[in-house]
């Protein structure tokens, strides 16, 4: 059901990669989310993973690692996570995390983090699970 993105898995979610964007920041971010996406890939030795059934991809997750800035040790990141509108609500979403966890848990990892935009209605999802905030990015504009 889960399975390593091949090369045309990669193109169909780089053809959603405005998108995803756009919900996941809640606007916040522009420029050119491919390029953003793929970066984040090299950046963290990033790799997706997608959900689906043999005629179609339910969703994706990119997962990818980083080295804590506070502390020597190199921690699991979930980069990206993303569903198709049609197949929200079925649970891929908690499979896909579930999957992240238990991908770092094996490549013995001790902690998995990710970054959510204040408002995104994920951040329920990753709650469920277990996730904790750490620290809080604060803006004002001016």
């Amino acid at each position: 059901m889960i399975r390593k993105a091949t090369n045309l898995d990669l193109q169909m979610i780089q053809n959603h990669a405005a998108i995803v964007q756009q919900e996941a920041t809640l606007g916040y971010m522009s420029g050119n989310p491919a390029l953003i996406n793929f970066d984040m890939m090299n950046h963290y030795k990033g790799e997706y993973y997608v959900i689906g059934d043999h005629q179609s991809i339910h969703g994706w997750i990119l997962l990818g690692e980083t080295p804590l800035p506070y502390e020597h040790e190199i921690v699991g990141m979930v980069l990206e996570l993303y569903v198709l509108p049609q197949w929200r609500k079925h649970g891929y979403g908690k499979i896909l995390m579930q999957y992240a966890i238990d991908f770092y848990k094996r490549k013995g990892f001790k902690r998995v983090q990710l970054n959510v935009f204040s408002g995104n209605p994920a951040k329920n999802l990753y709650d469920s699970l277990g996730f904790q905030d750490v620290s809080t990015l604060m803006e004002r504009r001016i």
